[in-house]
């Protein structure tokens, strides 16, 4: 079972930004992990069934990866991310006369409080060269050069024994991102021990800080949709009413921000109230109800059009055959072949019209949510 470190890997970028976060997110519910993360931790699964046990990916076909109440199947389908990962991964050990492997090991430079797991940790053949290797399976280019993530690692694994004894001849430390949904697949980054010892300073200087400083970094932060520096930040930009191009664009450099921001704090009301949690001024609602047919066979029958002008690839929703029936001068009351039906669930004020929904009946929209 996986150890939780209050300052790990995933979250040394955020750390060196905005070292308050971790006090921000103490005691906050942990999201559900959405599709993309669950597939990314399946194919971080999967690399370590193939260098522990020396296989290929093919071999592990038909795998089952299970987090929480979570599965996920290794299909033909991830394969080939699979292959591409494992056959870069080689060409590095190769490429750096890399011997002796360590497959995720656990280090820890605090105990239960900073560490986490690295995907591979190699040393040459001559003890000299350290390769600190990460993979990433998303489509957001990530690179090796003064790595946050690495950077920890490096001097975690110094620091804990398990590993220590891995850094007495080094002279050099590679870090190495493999992304095979990126182009070239792999960036690399040489650095020296200096370097390590310089991060390491730096990094443990901020371990229990509480300042907040809100920006990009804020993406995944468990605390953004309650953190009230980001907020104030966010309301008192000045987007509009400017006709100053550096102002305007400032402003546009912001929209980005802005959406992510607006759009984690809709989902983690969602969230919360989805729950039981009650939010002064807002209710869960049906979204907008749309008209669907009862039964597409009977309205073929029943209304009195060519196929032709029903269908286009499917037929015609109720709105839209009714604009074709006038077009067309044909009579046809719908009303008795059509249903109003939501598409879902949503947020709304107090002062909508519609009723509120019981937070119990909407529990299955929550993992298509995260998804």
């Amino acid at each position: 079972m996986a150890i939780h470190l209050t300052y790990g890997g995933s979250t040394a970028h955020r750390t060196l930004n905005c070292p308050g976060w971790v006090k921000k997110s103490e005691n906050l519910p942990k999201r559900p992990a959405g599709q993309a993360a669950l597939e990314g931790s399946m194919l971080h699964e999967i690399m370590e069934l193939c260098q522990r046990d020396g296989l290929e990916p093919s071999y592990c076909l038909g795998h089952v990866y299970k987090e929480n109440n979570q599965e996920l199947t290794f299909t033909d389908d991830d394969l080939p991310l699979a292959e591409i990962a494992f056959n870069a991964t080689c060409g590095l050990m190769d490429a750096h006369d890399i011997e002796t492997l360590e497959v995720e090991p656990f280090v820890q430079y605090i105990k239960g409080k900073v560490g986490g797991s690295i995907d591979l940790l190699g040393l040459s053949f001559d003890k000299k060269t350290l390769l600190i290797l990460d993979y990433k399976f998303g489509s957001v280019k990530v690179t090796a050069k003064e790595s946050p993530n690495l950077g920890l690692y490096a001097f975690s694994a110094r620091a804990d024994k398990a590993t220590a004894d891995l850094f007495d001849k080094v002279e050099k430390v590679i870090f190495a991102i493999v992304q095979p949904r990126i182009r070239g697949v792999v960036d690399t980054w040489t650095t020296d021990l200096e370097w390590v010892d310089d991060y390491e300073e730096t990094f443990t200087s901020l371990l229990n800080r509480i300042d907040l400083h809100p920006g990009k970094h804020c993406n995944y932060c468990p605390a953004e949709p309650f953190c009230e520096v980001k907020r104030l930040s966010i309301v008192s930009s000045n987007l509009l009413g400017t006709e100053e191009h550096s102002e305007l664009k400032a402003a546009a450099d912001l929209v980005e921000e802005v959406e992510a921001w607006v759009k984690r704090v809709k989902e983690e009301l969602y969230l919360q109230m989805s729950r039981g949690v009650q939010i002064d001024g807002y209710k869960i609602v049906e979204k907008r109800k749309t008209r669907r047919w009862l039964d597409e066979s009977v309205v073929e029958q029943k209304i009195k059009l060519p196929k032709k002008d029903m269908y286009k690839t499917t037929l015609l929703s109720p709105a839209q055959m009714e604009k074709v029936l006038k077009k067309k001068k044909v009579t046809c009351d719908l009303t008795e072949f059509v249903e109003l039906k939501s598409s879902g669930t949503t947020i709304a004020t107090d002062d909508d019209s519609r009723e509120a929904v019981i937070a119990s009946d909407v529990q299955g929209e929550l993992k298509n949510l995260m998804n």
